[in-house]
């Protein structure tokens, strides 16, 4: 099943072309790279899918809805795309707990009182935050925060969660609690998107990759079809080293 699909998407800022008829689909479970330079067009990839910003042209699906077709009565709002964005800084809320930041999402839904309480410690439990609640953000490590962020975007249970430059500023163990979030997440069937310059820090994770430069992708490849190749193979063999 197809969970997120963007067809022949462009963004211009200004006269600046950022996205260039970028195409791309994400089945049920997948874990994807997307892999390229900074200034390549990723996070604005990122953004203009959950609806952050606004594409010139082009369609976005998720799952069977269509949220952008370059029609302005067909755009579908950011906070009603059911998916979760993790920013590269967390964006957490600096005043409110750790309990609070996770279930902000929830009470702009207006979901009841109790179901946000059950939910939030759900999600805080699975990701190992249950007792860090009542801390704010202030007093955890990067990792945590990541965590908390992480827990934010997944309480409303989206099929498709998107990680922009998740491993940036991270020390090794929180990488690999990082690495272990993700592998339990395509276990329960959440697509994930992991955007990244970094190629060694995904190297065993990706089910799917794509590569992009300057606002194009210019290669994909399944992990299933790259036979012995490894990840950095695939990599130079279709930037050609560069």
């Amino acid at each position: 099943m197809i969970e997120l699909s963007v067809e022949n998407l462009h963004l211009t800022y200004g006269d600046n072309p950022v996205l260039k008829g970028v195409s791309m689909t994400l089945g049920r479970g997948e874990v994807v790279s997307l892999l390229g330079p900074s200034g390549s067009g990723k996070t604005t990839l990122l953004r203009a899918v959950a609806g952050l910003e606004k594409p010139t042209s082009g369609r976005i699906a998720i799952g069977n809805r269509t949220v952008y077709d370059g029609t302005p009565r067909s755009e579908i709002p950011a906070e009603e795309r059911n998916l979760g964005l993790v920013f590269q800084s967390y964006a957490l809320w600096p005043h409110k707990t750790v309990f609070d930041n996770v279930a902000y999402p929830l009470k702009l839904r207006k979901v009841a009182a109790g179901e946000i309480k059950e939910r939030v410690q759900r999600v805080l439990d699975q990701l190992g935050l249950g007792h860090l609640g009542n801390r704010h953000p202030h007093q955890l490590s990067g990792g945590q925060q990541q965590r908390v962020a992480i827990g934010r975007a997944l309480v409303y249970n989206p099929p498709v969660i998107l990680l922009d430059e998740p491993m940036v500023g991270l020390d090794p163990r929180a990488i690999k609690e990082l690495k272990e979030t993700v592998r339990e997440l395509r276990d329960q069937g959440v697509t994930v998107l992991i955007s990244t310059h970094m190629l060694e820090m995904v190297e065993d994770l990706w089910d799917v990759m794509f590569v992009m430069e300057k606002g194009k992708i210019i290669g994909s490849y399944r992990k299933s079809e790259a036979g012995e190749k490894d990840l950095d193979d695939l990599f130079f063999e279709m930037t050609g080293g560069e």
